[in-house]
């Protein structure tokens, strides 16, 4: 919006009289040079300035990128954003790329925890290249949060990653690892999960040592040639 005497021809009138507000006149002056009442030069001062506020949010949403406006998002808006991103492919692969370049760069907590997360909806293994890593991220809310979502991408690519994963010391994180192996484990794995229980059962969360005895009912299940429950 060019609000400016050169483009006078193209403005509202309520503009002229904020061009003048704008040259330091006073209200009483512009109602005199304007021939109006001061209640009328108020009335288009308002109106000029929320016109004028309105145009400027706007451009400054529209400057902001797709994952900008994803963070904004709650949680309930971003899995229906990641739903209609899956009826086109092409977009879909776009922001998954613009995804990744984000997370390599994010320094903001929050939001890197948001991104994360979103890598888990999307249930693909190519983002496990940047998820194995951020396991070893001094913050415990982004360790367990890459945990959850590479429990929900689910490849046999993190087996090691997530029986790692069982010594963090956030218990919910042991929890999500033991879930996850689950599906990907295997007898080594049975071990693991069995000598944790001896060892830590009487210190360990009640819920996390019961993850680690499904976790081990499921594996052997596989192992005896059933499905993964």
């Amino acid at each position: 919006m060019d609000i400016s005497w050169s483009n006078i021809d193209n403005l509202d009138d309520y503009f002229i009289t904020y061009l003048l507000y704008t040259e330091s006149k006073t209200v009483s002056q512009i109602s005199k040079i304007r021939n109006i009442p001061v209640t009328e030069v108020n009335d288009q001062l308002i109106k000029a300035k929320l016109e004028i506020k309105s145009v400027n949010k706007q451009q400054i949403e529209s400057s902001k990128d797709v994952l900008d406006k994803f963070l904004e998002l709650g949680k309930d808006s971003r899995l229906e954003f990641i739903e209609e991103l899956s009826l086109d492919q092409e977009k879909e692969l776009d922001f998954k790329r613009e995804l990744y370049k984000r997370i390599l760069k994010e320094k903001n907590a929050d939001d890197l925890i948001v991104l994360i997360w979103a890598t888990g909806e999307f249930r693909d293994d190519r983002f496990l290249k940047i998820l194995h890593p951020l396991t070893n991220h001094r913050h415990s809310d982004i360790r367990r949060i890459t945990y959850s979502a590479i429990r929900k991408i689910s490849s046999p690519k993190s087996k090691l990653v997530l029986e790692k994963g069982l010594y963090d010391p956030n218990p919910q994180t042991r929890q999500y690892c033991a879930k996850a192996l689950a599906k990907v484990g295997d007898d080594k794995t049975v071990e693991i999960l069995q000598r944790l229980i001896d060892k830590k059962k009487i210190n360990e969360k009640e819920y996390v040592i019961r993850a680690y005895n499904e976790a081990i009912l499921a594996l052997k299940y596989l192992t005896a040639g059933g499905e993964a429950l």
